[in-house]
C-alpha cells in the first residue's frame, strides 16, 4: 500500500529515517519532475513554435536530516560516519527508499554538517545535494522473464538449464515469448542477455513493433548482453560487438504495463532442438 511518509532511506552503509539516528526532517526533489530540455523551434513569420518532444534534465535530490546522538561523543561519531559515506564518487550509488519500493542512482554533490555551539549536546542537522544524471525513479526489485527461441524447423526444448545460475526455466516464455509488465509510468529500458548457440537473433518488442536484430552466429557456451540504455553489445559481458546491430533495428523498449516480447533464432546446423535463451531484465520505471 503506498504511503505519504516516505520511511527509511538507505545509502551506501547508512540507514536514514525511522529506527535510525538521523531523522529525515526534510526531501526534496524526488516527486517533482526536472527541469524539461524542449526541442520547440521558433514558427518563422507567425505566432507559437514548433514544438518537438520533451526531455528531462537530470534529477537533484536534497535530503534534510536531523542527528540524534546520545552523547556529545555519539553526536560526533554520527557526524564522522555521515562524513565517510558522502565522499566524492567515480560513479553513481544507489540512493534507496526502502519503504516506498524506489531507488535513484546518485553522486554526492553538496554535504552541509554546520557546527552550532549552542545544539551540540546530542543533536546536529545536516544536509545532502545529491546528483542524478539518470533522472529515472525505479523499482527496488529487478524483474526478469526468460524464454527460449522461437525457430520453425528446431521446435524448443524443456527444462533448459540457465548455464552457470543453477536456475531451470521449465516454464519459459511460449513459442519465444514472453510478456514484461513495467509497473511504473514511464518507459522502462531493459537489459537483454541471449545465451547461445544461436545465428541471426532477433528480439522483437510486438507491442510497439521494435525489432533489434544481430547478424551474428553465437555459439554454445557464449552470450551476448544488450543494454537498451547504454545501447552496449558486449559479448561475455566485457567485448564490444557493437557492430553485430544490424542498421535500421530500433532498440526496444517497455511502455507502461504489460508489453509482450519475441524472440527469434536460427538453430545451428546439427543442434537437437532450439536451446537458445533469451532473458530481459528491467525494474518499473518512472519520471
Amino acid at each position: 500500500m503506498p504511503q505519504q511518509a516516505l520511511g527509511r532511506i538507505q545509502w551506501g552503509p547508512l540507514t536514514f529515517g525511522p529506527g535510525s539516528q538521523y531523522a529525515v526532517t526534510g526531501v526534496d526533489g524526488l516527486d517533482d519532475l526536472p527541469d524539461i530540455r524542449s526541442e520547440d523551434v521558433d514558427r518563422p513569420g507567425q505566432h507559437g513554435d514548433y514544438t518537438g518532444p520533451d526531455w528531462t534534465g537530470p534529477r537533484t535530490i536534497t535530503l534534510k536530516l536531523g542527528l540524534r546522538g546520545r552523547s556529545p561523543d555519539d553526536l560526533r561519531a554520527l557526524s564522522l560516519a555521515l562524513r565517510a559515506a558522502t565522499q566524492p564518487q567515480r560513479q553513481p550509488a544507489p540512493l534507496q527508499f526502502l519503504d516506498q519500493d524506489m531507488l535513484v542512482w546518485a553522486k554526492v554533490r553538496k554535504r552541509s554538517i554546520p557546527y552550532d555551539a549552542e545544539y551540540l549536546w546530542s543533536i546536529g542537522d545536516a544536509a545532502l545535494e545529491l546528483y542524478c544524471a539518470d533522472p529515472y525513479l525505479y523499482g527496488l526489485t529487478e524483474q526478469s522473464e526468460s524464454t527460449t527461441a522461437y525457430s520453425p524447423s528446431a521446435g524448443r526444448t524443456y527444462p533448459l538449464v540457465y548455464a552457470g545460475s543453477g536456475r531451470t526455466y521449465g516454464a519459459a516464455g511460449t513459442s519465444g515469448r514472453i510478456t514484461a509488465v513495467n509497473g511504473g509510468a514511464s518507459e522502462a529500458y531493459p537489459v537483454l542477455r541471449i545465451d547461445g548457440p544461436v545465428a541471426a537473433p532477433a528480439v522483437e518488442q510486438v507491442t510497439s513493433g521494435a525489432i533489434l536484430q544481430i547478424d551474428a552466429t553465437i555459439q554454445a557456451g557464449d552470450f551476448l548482453v544488450i543494454d537498451t540504455w547504454t545501447r552496449a553489445v558486449l559479448l561475455g559481458g566485457t567485448s564490444p560487438r557493437r557492430s553485430w546491430v544490424r542498421a535500421g533495428s530500433t532498440w526496444p523498449t517497455l511502455l507502461p504495463g504489460p508489453n509482450e516480447v519475441a524472440y527469434r533464432g536460427n538453430a545451428l546446423p546439427g543442434a537437437s532442438g532450439q536451446t537458445s535463451l533469451l532473458t530481459v531484465t528491467w525494474r518499473d520505471t518512472s519520471l
